[in-house]
This record gives structure tokens, sequence and C-alpha cells, in this order.
């Protein structure tokens, strides 16, 4: 419960608990007449939220006969803190009536003029306190409900501009990747293109330019897909960015200058269901980084890569395996030096693993070897 709903409860109770001690003022004063009309007053009580104007009327003859004050004036704040301008009006005027005229009403002619001044003074303040009151509590609860939806409304622009930041930076990096990757890639792929065109000599060197070239195409149309991912403008695009399956993990395993065993699932087909387009491309992602890390750290290694579905049938294993690495010294080992090594991929791995809600380690084998094994929820 709210911390000020539990006071408004205690609050009322306090009331009803004072409107029934003051009973204690006509004990002396008890018969039937009195009996009756205080015990109407105090049951009405409970019925000034559903009924508020049959609660007053019940109210109002202890308060004409003078015994009993309070359970109107709480029926009277009650229906104050209601919407109904017109009730209260109406509530407020009965209210005052009761207050002001003397029970039996013969005897208003018999009261001077200064009694009716005093009377009709009681009478304002019965009626125009609990209205007064019962307005300032309306006007408090409208007020907090109007700074509840300004919270909310400062909160959902406050959302909304770190959106647009994001979508800015998102289209600023967009273009940075674009005109600074791209160029070299571009590059590499014209200049492998024209080597394989002049070469006719070696065909191991012909074949080693149309590799490097047709990476550097494909690199090209991933780097399209990603930018247009990126900039939020091209549906298609974001579609296919990342959506390698697993039916590419054999030519991967091909173009990976590795040698590399994969051994992959039977073909799901409809009987089986087949695999969730993020889940291949998840585990493509995971084949690629694990033979990017033993290109640079075993090339010589005999990796082995598996994927399957678990003995439950509820996940897909990956699992690249690879043995320890040669020597130092090897052809190509300089190169492998100046490669970039941010130590980002199996994080970022980890990372796609449990958007998917699934798993991922990475650890050394006892032989010096490495496996990289991930579990992805079907």
């Amino acid at each position: 419960m709210r911390p000020g709903h539990r006071g408004r409860l205690t609050a009322e109770r306090v009331a009803v608990a004072a409107a029934a001690a003051e009973l204690l003022t006509v004990a002396d004063a008890f018969g039937r007449t009195t009996l009756a009309v205080c015990a109407l007053a105090l049951l009405a009580l409970p019925l000034r939220r559903r009924l508020p104007l049959t609660a007053l009327c019940a109210t109002l003859p202890s308060l004409l006969l003078g015994h009993l004050w309070l359970p109107p004036m709480i029926v009277m704040y009650e229906i104050a803190r209601g919407r109904s301008r017109r009730r209260l009006a109406w509530s407020c005027g009965l209210l005052f009536c009761a207050a002001a005229c003397p029970w039996p009403l013969g005897g208003l002619a018999a009261m001077t003029r200064e009694e009716i001044l005093t009377s009709v003074e009681a009478a304002g303040l019965l009626s125009m306190g609990p209205t007064a009151l019962g307005l300032l509590a309306a006007t408090r609860a409208e007020l907090r409900a109007r700074l509840a939806d300004l919270t909310a409304t400062q909160e959902r622009e406050r959302r909304l501009e770190a959106e647009r930041a994001v979508a800015g930076e998102r289209s600023r990096l967009a273009r940075e990747m674009h005109d600074t990757v791209s160029h070299h890639v571009g590059i590499i792929a014209v200049q492998a293109g024209a080597l394989r065109t002049v070469e006719t000599a070696d065909d191991w060197k012909r074949e080693t330019a149309e590799s490097i070239r047709r990476h550097s195409v494909q690199a090209l149309e991933e780097l399209r897909d990603m930018v247009g991912v990126l900039r939020g403008s091209d549906a298609g695009a974001a579609a296919a960015a990342g959506r390698s399956g697993l039916e590419d993990l054999r030519r991967l395993a091909a173009d990976s200058l590795l040698d590399v065993s994969v051994r992959l699932p039977g073909a799901a087909g409809p009987q089986d269901g087949a695999y969730p387009a993020a889940v291949e491309a998840a585990a493509f992602r995971i084949v690629q980084e694990a033979l990017s890390n033993v290109r640079k750290h075993a090339p010589d290694a005999r990796v082995t890569v598996r994927v399957d579905r678990s003995a439950d049938g509820r996940s897909l294993t990956v699992e690249v395996l690879n043995g320890p690495p040669a020597r130092a010294g090897t052809v190509g080992a300089a190169c492998r030096d100046d490669l970039p090594r941010g130590g980002h991929g199996l994080v970022g791995l980890r990372e796609r693993a449990a958007l998917l809600g699934g798993r991922l380690t990475a650890r050394p084998c006892p032989d010096g070897g490495f496996v990289v094994r991930a579990d992805l929820p079907l």
C-alpha cells in the first residue's frame, strides 16, 4: 500500500471514531428518537462514497435535532472531493439549512436577531468548512495526477531525445565506416582483380588473387548491409544483415586457408522445424570469429567445427576445436603479427549468445589447443 493511501485511511478512521465518540455528548439525553437518528447517522457513514447524497440525508436528522454534528460534516467532505459541482451545491445548501434551522421549526419566531445571526454563522462554518477541505483534497489529488503525468511526459521526452542522439551517432558512424573502410577494401578488391588478370604463369597466385578479390567484394556487401542497419534507412539491408546460415559454413571453412573439417546436423525439414534465422546467424558468426582466432594464433593447427542439436533437442551446440599452434617462424608469421588484435571478438560472441538466451565458453585445452563452445536455445 502506498504511504499516502495508508495515511488517508488512518485519517478517515480517526474521523469515524470521532463521530462515534460524539455520542458521549448526548449520553444523558438518550431516548428512542435520539437513538434512532444517531444510529441512522453512524450507520450511513460507510455509504458516503457509493451513495453520498443518501448518506447525507441520513445524517441530517441528527444535526437538525442537535445531537451529532460530525457525521454530516464527514459526508459533506466526501461529497466535496467528488467532481460533481451540482451535487456539491445541493448538498452544501441542505447542510446549511439543517444547521441553521432550529427544531421544532416553530422556535424560529421566538429567536432574537443575535441568535439568528449566530445560528447562521454556525451553519456557514458547519457547511463551508468541510466543503473547503474536500475541495482542497480534490485539488491536491488532481495536482498529484498532473505532476505524475508531467513526470512521465518528461521521462518519455528524455528517452526520445536519447534515442535521437543514438540515431544521430549511428548515422555518423555509418558515414565514417562507409568513407574509410569501403575505400581501403575497394582498393584491395580492384588490385586483387588486376593481379588475377595479369598473372598467367602461376595458377596459385591467380587463385589467391581471386580469393582476395572475392573476400573483398563480400566484405563490401556486408559493410553495405551494416551501414544500412546503422542508418536505419534500409529495411531490406537490416533484414539481410548478419543472416548467413549453417549452409554457408562449408564455404567459410574452404575460404579460411586452414585445415578445417566441418560436421553439420542433418537438413532440418518441415517435419523437424527449421532453425531460427537468428540462431543460424549467431552460429555462423561464432565459427567465423573462432576461425579468425585460429588463423592468427595457430594457422597450421587442425580445426574441427561441429554443429549439432543438443541431446534434448532444445538447443543448438556450436563447437570449434583446434590443436596446438605450430612453432614460431612459419611462413606468414610476420604478416599475422601486423593484424590488429582488439580483444573484442570473444566478448562480442558472448554478448551475441546471451541475447539469444544461450551461453558461450572459450578455454584452452590440455594439449595446448583451444575450444570455443556455444549452446544456443532453439
